[in-house]
């Protein structure tokens, strides 16, 4: 794994992927999550949600339908930036869910995320999800130095994503694939604290 030296959670080099294809890519994990827990998912990409502070412009916004007809609605935003995600931007789409009462919140990062962005979010029961090439989960040696490339039979996804979570102890992990999506399914399930409610 070749990882940045300054944030050794995130890569060096970011995801290889571009704009449409990272929101498609995002969109495709929640609705196999949607679909893991028979809930009815519609999604709205460059949605509009409604809040006290006016409209706000949100990467995909999108309504969960369960339990006979409950709903709660998530908001997403993809950051496709050469940089690893602040805390300020956080912060921001921390402000947005309040708004828009909205009762969940991801934020996906192509660069990763700063430590005091995964601080934040941990807090405020925000998820964390760094999307990354998926040859940078599988670790291989090779002579020379030279960095190997996952055999053709290690089956590995061209782009996954890792769910950071901030503990009092350090970071958790999961990984994220197309096969593999029980890292949102369970966070779609954790409730908040009482504090955090909107």
């Amino acid at each position: 794994m070749d990882v940045n030296p300054d944030s050794p959670w995130n890569p060096r080099v970011r995801a290889d992927i571009s704009p449409s294809d990272f929101e498609k890519l995002v969109f495709e994990w929640l609705r196999r999550s949607a679909e893991r827990q028979r809930q009815t998912t519609t999604a709205e990409h460059l949605g509009v949600a409604h809040g006290a502070g006016g409209d706000y412009r949100i990467d995909v916004l999108v309504m969960f339908s369960a339990l006979g007809g409950a709903s709660f609605v998530v908001l997403i935003e993809c950051k496709h930036q050469a940089r690893p995600v602040e805390r300020e931007d956080v912060m921001v789409l921390e402000s947005k869910l309040r708004d828009v009462k909205a009762q969940k919140a991801i934020l996906f990062s192509t660069s990763g995320f700063q430590s005091g962005a995964l601080e934040f979010a941990a807090a405020k029961h925000i998820a964390t999800v760094a999307v990354v090439e998926g040859e940078w989960l599988y670790e291989t040696r090779a002579a020379g130095g030279r960095q190997a490339r996952p055999p053709p039979w290690a089956d590995v996804d061209a782009r996954v994503g890792i769910r950071m979570t901030k503990t009092p102890t350090g970071l958790t992990y999961q990984t994220i694939e197309l096969s593999r999506v029980d890292a949102i399914v369970e966070w779609l399930a954790e409730g908040g604290s009482e504090d955090d409610c909107v």
